[in-house]
């Protein structure tokens, strides 16, 4: 693909985007036409985020992403990334972001951006500072970490990691795949997998099928996604031409090898939800892709102030925001997944009615032309909202199956070496602990270079079920400066 992209350190401007995935893409694309200055800033070197996640520059690959699925994507990422008005800092993450303290001001936020570099080992250079009037987080989500024995082992991958080797590089990265979980990604996933050349052993399901086609009971719902459930259709097809087995009620208990993976423990799920220990099976693979469910990315959107709620079935801590797309904190807005995970066209389509709120704030247009722009892309997002939310519905497999994955030998914490039976053990000693920033005092869970991102859901779960409370008596991990690892080096100017 022929892309422009003009890259600009910038010192001020009008509409900061954090995130250049299909929200961040699709609110500077509406943005920029109705005259506001913006800047994306991204972690990645190219834009398009997970969803479409382009090859390396050395990489020569034909026919990147060719499934009509990712038809409006591309269209999407090929129209901004030639659009010249756009602004870019690429390759640098968002440390912080910080009110001035003058909401009526030209520059009422500063943020903090942290150049990863190839590699984040340091070439990108000190930390530098973005001011702007106002923000937008579109930070995306990433793969829900499953506590449960041999977690940890090389070989087991989230199903998106996998993904990302195959849709972006066309790379089989393994030789015998095993998917398990219960949210659909994992079909896309295998067929992708299949599709690619290579083997799959098979695809669990927590849940039982009638449970997975409780949404034939939603026609009116069905009719205006016909596009999705003919998509899912096209690859059960291919899937069972292949002879990949797709079962239903059966999950992973165990994950199982020395040095690496070489066999996964599986048992089946009765219909109270309880996993039958005595009816184990084992089958051999070297991968296993999980793909329960989607954390949010948060931790900038808490870090800046902004409201959340907990929903375990949508990403955990999910970001509270207006028709307009406005979080709790003035002149900051949210889209995308920060919002509850539904999936890049309903991610592009709040993107878009962001971009038009604040073009509304900064004076670009007036409260009426607002209320006609975001007409139809509300009108649109409606429509796809009933549908994504059915679906997380129908994905979840419910708290009490990570219960029971969550023995005692399986790995909390990696970071920290922190077993769920070493946190079950401090947590019954301290029982005046009561929040997950108190649990991370005591323990160190959290305290690691993932911040808490592959740990804090499970601990949220084993407090919330010890305790007796629901998650979000519980608490997240205290977001604070910085909200993605940075150097004291690199902090104070010696990064040497």
């Amino acid at each position: 693909m022929a892309m422009v992209i003009t890259v600009a350190i910038a010192v001020a401007t009008e509409l900061a985007i954090v995130g250049a995935g299909p929200a961040g893409m699709a609110a500077a694309e509406v943005a920029a036409g109705h005259g506001v200055e913006v800047t994306l800033v991204d972690e990645q070197a190219v834009p398009g985020g997970q969803f479409l996640r382009q090859p390396p520059p050395q990489f020569g690959v034909s026919d990147w992403l060719g499934d009509p699925v990712y038809r409006e994507g591309r269209r999407l990422l090929e129209r901004v990334s030639a659009d010249r008005r756009l602004e870019w800092i690429m390759r640098s993450s968002v440390a912080g972001i910080f009110s001035n303290g003058d909401d009526d001001g030209d520059e009422p936020f500063t943020l903090v951006l942290n150049p990863v570099g190839e590699g984040d080992s340091g070439e990108g250079g000190a930390p530098r500072q973005l001011s702007a009037r106002r923000v937008l987080i579109a930070s995306g989500c990433f793969d829900l970490p499953v506590a449960f024995p041999g977690w940890t082992l090389p070989g087991v991958m989230a199903a998106g990691g996998i993904q990302a080797f195959v849709k972006s590089q066309q790379l089989v990265p393994g030789k015998r795949f095993l998917f398990a979980g219960s949210h659909p990604l994992q079909l896309v996933v295998a067929d992708q997998i299949v599709q690619a050349g290579g083997s799959v052993a098979g695809v669990l399901f927590a849940q039982s099928s009638s449970r997975a086609l409780a949404l034939l009971k939603h026609p009116s719902v069905l009719l205006g996604n016909a596009d999705k459930l003919s998509q899912t259709a096209g690859i059960l097809w291919r899937l069972r031409r292949a002879g990949v087995p797709v079962r239903f009620r059966q999950t992973v208990l165990s994950a199982n090898g020395t040095d690496s993976l070489e066999s996964v423990t599986t048992v089946p799920v009765g219909p109270d939800g309880a996993i039958d220990s005595d009816a184990a099976e084992e089958i051999e693979c070297d991968r296993l892709g999980v793909c329960f469910a989607f954390s949010t990315s948060s931790e900038l959107a808490r870090q800046a102030g902004v409201d959340c709620r907990w929903d375990a079935s949508r990403g955990g801590w999910i970001a509270k925001h207006d028709d307009n797309m406005a979080s709790s904190v003035p002149g900051v807005f949210v889209a995308g997944e920060t919002t509850g995970v539904a999936g890049s066209d309903i991610a592009a389509l709040e993107g878009q009615v962001a971009a038009i709120g604040c073009a509304a704030e900064l004076g670009k247009i007036d409260a009426r032309q607002a209320v006609e722009l975001a007409r139809l892309p509300r009108r649109q997002l409606s429509r796809r909202a009933r549908f994504a939310r059915l679906l997380s519905e129908l994905a979840w497999p419910g708290a009490s199956l990570f219960d029971q994955l969550m023995s005692d030998s399986a790995t909390l914490c990696k970071c920290e070496g922190l077993t769920v039976g070493m946190l079950r053990t401090q947590l019954g000693r301290h029982p005046d602990i009561r929040t997950a920033s108190a649990a991370k005092l005591l323990s160190r869970a959290g305290m690691g270079l993932c911040q808490g991102r592959y740990c804090h859901f499970a601990l949220t779960r084993l407090m919330a079920r010890q305790l007796g409370v629901p998650e979000e008596r519980v608490g997240g991990f205290t977001s604070r400066f910085p909200a993605k690892p940075v150097s004291i080096g690199r902090l104070i100017g010696d990064d040497s």
